[in-house]
């Protein structure tokens, strides 16, 4: 509704001057058919209704198209750049052929300009010398177009004071007419004005004037509020009252009702009458603007009682500041805040109001980033007030007029001191709650490193055993044995039964052997990691007929005992994992010596994991690789999918400890 009242009131603004436009440049049109016509309307010759000549129909077409185009230039119908050089040229004209006129006429100096009228066609016989006051009519009108957009430092615009200049310039000849003081008969035109020529005048300054109604006076003119109602209605119809009654006295005098002498104090009475009928209905009508005034008044004193009520009442701090930073409004809580009275605040920039200079200029610097942006911001800052240092949760937004414009700022700022404290603190038990599980984590590492270093020990211990001691009486039996059965009669029984003593004996030292090799490797120890992996898949591929292809640096490889072992050990398990679930037929065995880590990679062609348990973690086997992995910092990756094989991925990073070799061979002999 706003928005259609408000279209509404640009097309009346527009519809004036084109109105006022297209009535000069009809009579400019129809003096220019004067010349070339002999026309007749209602018994009457057009000459004599439009009485103007050629040239002066000219330069009237000339003001009418620069008032058209400057009304065309304020409604953007087309371009504005286009629009305001016409009409400045059409301006410049119109001024030029005034000041032709003026010049001709009392210095007799020739601009040219009647040759150019005459290579125009228009014949010398229509070129005569016009009237002053035209001329300086059309002086005025150029003046008035050219300048229609000029405003002077003091916020006036020469344009309109001008053209009230050329309308009661204007006025005088026709007031002179309408009473009979100039002669509507003269012949000599130099030196007066005709009615019709002073009313075309008054239309095309009025014409001026509505084409700009933003103007100061303009904008007095159609003001809504009291005084431009008022001065619309009480000016036009003082005057034209004034106008009526001074003619009915008049009238009065000449048919004999009374007496010449009277007529002035008759004058005096009645239109003393009229204005006081007139003033009336304007003190009514101010009334009536008060009583609606203070009907808002009072709507708008309860919403801001409303609204101070929420204000100050709210725990939170309210303030508004303007473009430059200045405090306008602060509600008691802000007041609190700052530690100041309201007349201590109200006008006072930041550097006034914070107590360090880097709040003052952090503030400011959030207060622009609103202004600037456009956008509503949150701010999470803390600020020494003179109370104590608060933490404050901020949102400012832009505060905007009825165009729309930035004209400073809104803002609410909530007191989350105590907030941030419990957050602080649980901030703080958390870090103590992960430096304790850190700490445990790394003491269960610890623990889990000292198991399978005791367990590596007892194995290693265990297989020297059956080494050193089961494996010496099992060679010193097959002697004893040897020589017995060198002794024994060659009969079949004996024979026989000596067979399947050797075989037995074979077997249990083969089985030892077996047993010594899963418990300590003997390569291991003596060949290094290399020769133990691959031995263990060429043992794997034997024993199960799983064909095993390993792939394994050609570099001489120097770790630490303990990531030799760790990396046979997770070899060992996924080749007796492979060999009771994943039913596959070919494994893959690749060791890489990357630059800061090693990577083991062992894949199969088997079933794969299942899809619900893709991570593979919850059997011993993968947990126990996890936890050697772990104790030496690296991970383990399982990937693979059901019915395409599982692939392990064991990364342990190169560190100091995983290299070092003195260590562990200490350890070594004292084992």
């Amino acid at each position: 509704m706003f928005q259609s009242a408000g279209h509404r009131k640009s097309f009346t603004f527009l519809l004036a001057p084109l109105i006022a436009a297209t009535f000069i440049l009809t009579v400019g049109i129809v003096a220019i058919y004067n010349v070339s016509q002999d026309f007749w309307v209602l018994g009457y010759r057009l000459e004599d209704i439009a009485p103007i000549r050629t040239k002066t129909g000219t330069v009237f077409i000339l003001a009418a198209l620069a008032l058209a185009f400057h009304s065309f230039h304020i409604a953007h119908a087309i371009s504005r750049t286009i629009a305001k050089a016409l009409a400045s040229v059409f301006a410049l004209c119109v001024l030029v052929a005034g000041a032709s006129a003026l010049l001709r006429y009392f210095f007799g100096i020739e601009l040219g300009l009647e040759t150019l009228f005459v290579k125009l066609g228009v014949q010398g016989k229509f070129w005569l010398y016009e009237s002053p006051l035209t001329a300086l009519g059309f002086v005025l009108v150029g003046f008035c177009l050219l300048l229609l957009d000029y405003r002077t430092s003091g916020g006036h615009y020469p344009s309109e004071y001008i053209a009230f200049i050329l309308i009661g310039m204007m006025g005088i000849p026709l007031v002179g007419h309408l009473y009979n003081v100039m002669s509507v008969g003269v012949v000599d035109a130099a030196r007066t004005m005709l009615p019709f020529m002073s009313l075309t005048f008054l239309i095309l300054g009025l014409g001026i004037l509505a084409a700009r109604p933003s103007h100061r006076l303009m904008r007095l003119w159609n003001s809504q509020s009291p005084g431009g109602p008022i001065l619309r209605r009480l000016l036009p119809n003082s005057l034209l009252m004034l106008i009526i009654l001074d003619f009915a006295i008049k009238w009065g005098v000449q048919n004999r009702f009374y007496d010449a002498d009277k007529a002035s104090p008759l004058l005096i009475m009645l239109s003393g009458t009229l204005l006081f009928i007139m003033f009336c209905r304007t003190a009514a009508l101010l009334n009536r603007e008060y009583e609606g005034r203070q009907i808002g008044e009072a709507a708008l004193a309860e919403s801001n009682a409303l609204l101070r009520a929420v204000s100050d009442n709210t725990p939170d701090a309210i303030f508004v500041k303007d473009r430059n930073g200045r405090m306008i409004f602060a509600n008691p809580a802000k007041l609190r805040l700052l530690g100041k009275k309201r007349e201590q605040v109200i006008g006072l920039r930041s550097e006034e109001l914070y107590l360090e200079k880097e709040d003052a200029a952090r503030v400011k610097e959030e207060d622009q980033s609103v202004i600037l942006g456009g956008k509503p911001k949150t701010f999470e800052t803390t600020t020494r007030y003179a109370h104590g240092t608060r933490t404050m949760h901020s949102t400012k937004a832009p505060w905007l007029d009825a165009k729309g414009q930035v004209v400073g700022l809104v803002g609410i700022s909530t007191d989350i001191t105590e907030r941030k404290r419990m957050e602080d603190a649980l901030k703080a038990h958390e870090t103590q709650l992960e430096a304790l599980v850190a700490a445990r984590t790394f003491e269960v590492s610890e623990l889990i490193g000292h198991l399978e270093t005791t367990r590596e020990e007892e194995k290693r211990s265990i297989a020297r055993e059956l080494h050193d001691d089961l494996g010496a009486a099992l060679t010193a039996l097959n002697m004893h044995l040897s020589l017995i059965f060198q002794q024994m009669p060659p009969e079949p029984k004996f024979t026989e039964r000596s067979v399947k003593i050797k075989a037995l004996l074979s077997s249990i030292t083969d089985a030892t052997r077996r047993i010594q090799n899963g418990l300590r490797p003997d390569k291991l120890d003596v060949f290094g990691v290399k020769i133990a992996i691959a031995e263990q898949a060429a043992e794997f591929e034997k024993y199960t007929g799983v064909v095993c292809n390993v792939n394994l640096p050609d570099d001489q490889l120097c770790y630490a005992p303990r990531v030799d072992i760790a990396l046979f050990r997770i070899v060992q398990e996924a080749l007796n994992n492979i060999a009771k679930h994943a039913k596959a037929t070919h494994v893959d065995i690749v060791l890489d010596d990357i630059d800061d880590e090693i990577v083991l990679t062992v894949r199969d062609n088997g079933i794969g994991i299942p899809a619900v348990n893709p991570g593979g973690m919850t059997t011993h086997g993968l947990r126990g690789m996890r936890e050697r992995v772990a104790y030496l910092g690296g991970t383990v990756r399982v990937s693979g999918a059901e019915g395409k094989g599982t692939a392990i991925v064991i990364t342990i990073p190169k560190t100091p400890e995983n290299t070092a070799v003195s260590d562990d061979n200490a350890m070594e002999e004292n084992g």
